[in-house]
């Protein structure tokens, strides 16, 4: 039995250690070749890359700066802080506060139909191309109308109960016959045929 202190290797053993440590493969007997990186540019170039391509940003950044100044300032010129938003109205007539009762009143011999919206709600504005087909479906037995629940018009809106977006209050001789709620094309349809 050996001690802890010898160690046995056989021939075959040792011999392998002095070839891996020779710097040779087993697979090949060609000696290794040294890595040498590849330097693609001085520091110098790289920095002067980088400043360009900060200035190039910078400049790119102006322009984009520029034009949407330029969109802010058409936009604040064409819509008055307060005032409906006439930028998002789309082939349905858009009522306010002040034009409401009166267009209840000149279509009170048809249905009206009054879609209350708000510029950030994802269904009101998935119901928009819809409600523009119905319209033309509807074209002369009905009217199918929009109204922005918006600053402008938040005391009406208010006054009419209107909570959730998108509501439909159907007006007939300038009454209310019905309402609903939520992005429900195909009930507002039912109902739309019920009071036509």
């Amino acid at each position: 039995m050996p001690s802890a202190y010898t160690m046995t290797t056989s021939p075959d053993a040792l011999h392998m250690r002095q070839f891996r440590m020779s710097g040779r493969s087993i697979h090949s007997a060609a000696p290794r070749r040294a890595f040498r990186p590849v330097v693609r540019a001085s520091k110098e170039e790289a920095i002067a890359n980088m400043q360009s391509f900060k200035a190039g940003l910078a400049k790119a950044l102006a322009s984009r700066e520029e034009s949407l100044r330029a969109e802010v300032a058409t936009k604040a010129a064409t819509v008055e802080e307060g005032s409906p938003d006439q930028a998002t109205t789309s082939g349905l007539r858009e009522l306010t506060k002040d034009d409401y009762y009166p267009f209840l009143k000149e279509n009170a011999d048809k249905l009206v139909v009054v879609d209350f919206y708000t510029d950030w709600c994802g269904p009101c504005k998935l119901m928009v191309p819809l409600l523009e087909k119905l319209a033309g479906e509807l074209e002369g037995r009905a009217e199918i109308v929009k109204f922005n629940c918006n600053k402008y018009n938040k005391e009406l809106g208010v006054a009419l109960g209107i909570k959730v977006a998108p509501t439909f209050h159907l007006y007939r001789a300038e009454k209310q016959v019905a309402m609903m709620t939520g992005a429900k094309i195909d009930e507002l349809r039912e109902l739309v045929d019920k009071h036509l």
